[in-house]
């Protein structure tokens, strides 16, 4: 097809009308726009479809646009590339692939019938002192996902989306083309991404209609889903010209244990944790807070996630700052300035700076000094290690 405008999606096709759209796609299609734009709802419901799809955007002066094939095109019309489809593919245990099939046509009713291909049992996890049970895989994860493949997809390199489903381990689905200069851990965090589009005509009419997140919402979901089934985390593979993101589907490892026994922990720390426990680079500094805090011990040099970790905000929430102070000390037998800090910041509701808390800190351990109830051991001011006495 001849390009008629730097994004391909946006294309008028002058060989197609309404007839071309698979009826099916388009109540798929109202009922999304419907179910996200409740306020809209009495507005569009005595629209006809050409009507319709003129006022949410994917025609353009009511023609159709490769953007609208791509979401509700038949799959008897030959306008688009044949390239363009999802293929799923079954490996077994060994690897080998044991079941494959393409979908064509329309790309809203192939995610959806893809997802529905996928197995997806149901598994029993602790909840509080009883137990919940949650779905291998979230089904708004997986159709998120496929929809992000599709939007983003490089069409020059073909238009084919890839699902694999490992057996009993994993799903992962593929695109074509490269991702933004960023990391998608970095939506997780609610950091505000620049990220340069291409297919923006399709990218906003998906959005428009509700088929996809703004502003990397779907990628933070992705996470935080997975965390709630106390399962592994995604895991995202970026190459010049493939994006993948794997779900993992068995509850295995450090990370889910942990999970399992302290299921309140902060995001960034279960991220943390997640990127030592697969081997990942972490900072020295995100590695000594989660030591300082008990979330990591080290064996033999070797820091692993400590499955015994108690949440200190809970441990020393009780009593005084000194009562907390002497709690720690109880506990290991010996604290340092920097360590006080620490449990002064878990009880801290005054949003005290870290100096603040520092003279805090040093307050209370003199104190302790006067009511002999610690002993400097070693170091200066600032490094001095504290023993109880007695």
């Amino acid at each position: 097809m001849k390009s008629v405008y730097d994004d391909w999606t946006g294309n008028v096709v002058q060989e197609a009308d309404i007839r071309s759209f698979d009826p099916e796609a388009v109540r798929a299609v109202r009922a999304t726009y419907v179910s996200e734009h409740p306020d809209d709802a009495d507005a569009v419901s005595g629209m006809d479809d050409q009507a319709f799809l003129s006022h949410i955007g994917v025609l353009k002066r009511g023609k159709v646009t490769v953007a609208s094939m791509i979401l509700m095109g038949k799959a008897s019309e030959k306008v688009l590339p044949s390239t363009l489809c999802i293929r799923w593919r079954l490996l077994d245990v060994d690897g080998t692939v044991s079941d494959t099939r393409s979908v064509n046509g329309s790309m809203v009713l192939a995610v959806r019938k893809v997802a529905s291909i996928i197995s997806n049992s149901t598994v029993k996890i602790p909840d509080g002192d009883g137990q919940s049970f949650v779905s291998t895989y979230r089904i708004a994860s997986l159709t998120e996902a496929m929809f992000n493949a599709i939007q983003h997809q490089d069409y020059t390199m073909g238009g084919t989306v890839d699902v694999i489903e490992r057996e009993n381990e994993s799903v992962t689905v593929f695109s074509r083309g490269s991702f933004p200069d960023v990391q998608p851990e970095s939506f997780v965090k609610g950091q505000n991404q620049t990220m340069t589009q291409r297919n923006s005509f399709l990218i906003r009419c998906m959005t428009g209609i509700g088929l996809v997140s703004n502003s990397g919402a779907g990628i933070r979901n992705f996470y935080l889903s997975q965390i709630h089934k106390h399962f592994p985390l995604p895991r995202f593979s970026i190459t010049e010209d493939t994006v993948a993101v794997t779900f993992p589907g068995r509850r295995e490892g450090s990370l889910v244990r942990a999970l399992d026994i302290h299921p309140n922990m902060e995001v960034q720390d279960i991220m943390d944790l997640d990127r030592l426990d697969s081997g990942r680079f972490l900072s020295d500094k995100r590695m000594e807070s989660l030591i300082s805090r008990g979330l990591v011990t080290v064996y033999d040099g070797v820091p692993c996630i400590n499955p015994s970790y108690e949440d200190p905000s809970s441990r020393f929430s009780k009593g005084s700052d000194y009562d907390a102070v002497m709690q720690l000390l109880k506990e290991n037998g010996s604290v340092t300035r920097s360590d006080v800090v620490d449990v002064l910041r878990f009880r801290d509701r005054k949003g005290l700076s870290d100096e603040q808390l520092s003279v805090k800190a040093t307050n209370i351990l003199q104190n302790m000094r006067k009511d002999g109830r610690v002993a400097k051991s070693e170091g200066s001011t600032r490094s001095a290690r504290y023993e109880l006495v007695g």
